[in-house]
């Protein structure tokens, strides 16, 4: 059996779904592997963790209580012997156990054992007996009223009850419930003017890469815990190995020096609660997440791992009933992305029911023509800014592997968009917004939009596409907008980054590599924090997130191209499992 179906039957195992035959299959490989049995324990641990943390107590008694269990568990369970607590106990084994464990210390495990069990062997008869004598109750108290009868000496009559023509009955239905009201939405709006100027570029199609072949390996934390997850391959270059064998060839260690001390910032500013101040918590949460993650840290990192715990808590506490996390697009597109990640690198299993409502709010807001708009309205307009967050949520959903049917043609519609809609008919670029009704868009292409557009369209594996490359030949003479700026656009640079580092064009990636170092290093202030950003209104943590993640480029997705033999370009090759540039 593969690390894949192992993990799946472990799912289901926690999830109550396993049925008796994957039961045996799973009490076999924990039986014949103790690497598996160890795994094994380790995610028992974190889901009795998880739960006791998400159960209706304050906080600090949902960790004492999770600790107790923890303790109890590693007690009362070695390896050799953990797998006996799949096997289906005989009712006399469950008895035995249930008289052993109420004698035992209420904080023990066992204690916590036999009241479940309890409950599992005498709960459904008592309550199907339980409900039994209800209703017979019921039949014994109505039947007399429905069918009255008057004894008579000489034989029993029926007594027929006439209605009594005075009271005549109420036939006003009830009022229709009052609908929800939900509260306006802020606007984060991160969105340049709609005219930048921008010269038209026309390109020769260049040879087309291979793709990256795959190599899914593990993860470590600093505390060392492996991942009990492989990644995808797009996420590989999170691991230490990986992000220290990356950095070498195309960072270097004063990048990752100030990557660290930013990480350090936000985890100085994360709010008791969990999240992180800004023009709106949700998103800004999202994206401090989303720093972390990045850097390849989870719930399991030594010293960031509770800041991730708590940034998740925050956003899974704030989603609502129908799935969002917030009624502003791009707070809740940005928020089911960092879900969608830590979903991904770390398989808490209660993630994936949050994730699964989150990406559904997002599938049905998109528009008929594959775009998006404020308020996922269904109108005429699109908008490309928020089109981007969308395509990044879905995309990181699918590769968490979110089973919503309509999940695969949600993406295509978008790839199909961003070539038609949004993409200007001059050939110029992609633009801001436009109608759905014409298409294309004449002309009004801004640089921001072209990263925004072309980096959708790299992650929806349509790198190849003409909008793409053209998309890359209007950025590839584009400065590192930072210097000379009152107000550095790092919302497009986030973008363009990306868009930049995932091009076949090596040249162009480096002229903004040194530009975006240079830039971003000396820009920093020395508690780790950047400032002065688009958009930042006062807590830095906008700029500072965004300015992490392009300095996270390196590793946090591989590059989506390879390079074929034979040219001057450098060559993708292997190493250690993850493509990397060799010079």
């Amino acid at each position: 059996m593969n690390e894949n179906d192992f993990i799946l039957l472990m799912e289901e195992y926690f999830d109550g779904s396993l049925p008796p035959e994957g039961r045996a299959a799973l009490r076999r490989e924990l039986q014949a592997s103790p690497e598996r049995r160890a795994l094994f324990e380790q995610q028992s641990r974190q889901h009795i963790r998880l739960h006791a943390e998400t159960s209706p107590l304050d906080f600090s008694e949902s960790q004492r209580i999770a600790i107790s269990v923890m303790d109890n568990v590693a007690a009362e369970h070695h390896p050799a012997t953990f797998a006996d607590i799949l096997k289906e106990q005989t009712l006399r084994e469950r008895l035995a156990a249930i008289r052993e464990g109420l004698r035992a210390p209420h904080y023990s495990g066992k204690y916590r054992y036999a009241r479940f069990a309890l409950f599992r062997v005498f709960g459904p008869p008592l309550m199907t007996a339980a409900l039994c004598i209800l209703i017979i109750t019921a039949l014994i108290i109505a039947v007399p009223r429905m069918f009255p009868v008057d004894e008579d000496p000489e034989g029993i009559r029926i007594d027929l009850r006439v209605p009594d023509p005075t009271k005549v009955p109420d036939d006003t239905p009830p009022p229709p419930p009052s609908p929800r009201e939900s509260p306006d939405p802020i606007p984060i709006n991160p969105t340049l003017p709609p005219q930048d100027d921008v010269t038209t570029v026309t390109v020769s199609d260049p040879v087309p890469p291979s793709h990256i072949p795959v190599h899914p390996t593990g993860i470590r934390h600093a505390t060392g815990k492996p991942i009990t997850k492989p990644l995808p391959a797009l996420l590989t270059g999170r691991s230490p190995e990986s992000r220290s064998i990356i950095l070498k060839k195309t960072g270097n260690t004063k990048t990752e020096q100030s990557v660290l001390k930013a990480l350090q910032w936000l985890k100085q500013h994360q709010q008791a609660a969990g999240y992180w101040e800004g023009q709106d918590p949700v998103a800004m949460t999202g994206l401090a997440l989303l720093t972390f993650l990045g850097h390849g840290e989870t719930t399991d990192s030594a010293e960031f791992g509770a800041t991730v715990q708590k940034g998740l808590q925050y956003l899974t506490a704030h989603q609502d009933s129908e799935g969002y996390f917030s009624r502003n697009v791009y707070a809740h597109a940005i928020a089911t992305y960092a879900v969608a990640e830590a979903f991904t690198m770390t398989r808490i299993f209660p993630l994936r029911e949050a994730l699964d409502k989150a990406t559904g709010i997002v599938i049905r807001g998109q528009q008929p023509g594959g775009g998006f708009d404020y308020n996922y309205s269904q109108r005429s307009r699109f908008d490309t800014s928020v089109t981007g967050w969308q395509v990044q949520a879905l995309k990181a959903a699918r590769i968490a592997g979110v089973s919503n049917p309509a999940l695969d043609a949600a993406l295509e519609k978008c790839a199909r968009f961003l070539k038609t809609a949004a993409f200007a008919g001059d050939g110029s670029g992609f633009v801001y917004s436009g109608q759905n009704h014409a298409i294309p868009v004449a002309s009004g292409a801004t640089w921001t939009m072209t990263g925004v557009g072309t980096l959708c369209l790299q992650l929806l594996g349509a790198a190849e596409s003409l909008q793409a490359k053209r998309g890359n030949a209007v950025l590839e003479n584009l400065s590192f907008p930072w210097e000379n700026e009152k107000q550095p656009k790092v919302y497009g640079a986030y973008y363009v980054t990306q868009a930049r580092f995932h091009s076949s064009n090596r040249n162009a990636w480096d002229r903004w590599n040194r530009q975006m170092q240079k830039a971003l290093l000396s820009a920093q202030h020395t508690d780790g924090h950047w400032e002065k950003g688009d958009y930042d209104q006062g807590s830095h943590v906008y700029t500072t997130t965004l300015c992490t993640l392009m300095l996270e480029v390196y590793y946090r997705y591989l590059p989506t191209y390879s390079q074929p033999s034979g040219t001057n370009d450098p060559v993708m090759t292997v190493v250690s499992g993850v493509p990397v540039d060799v010079r």
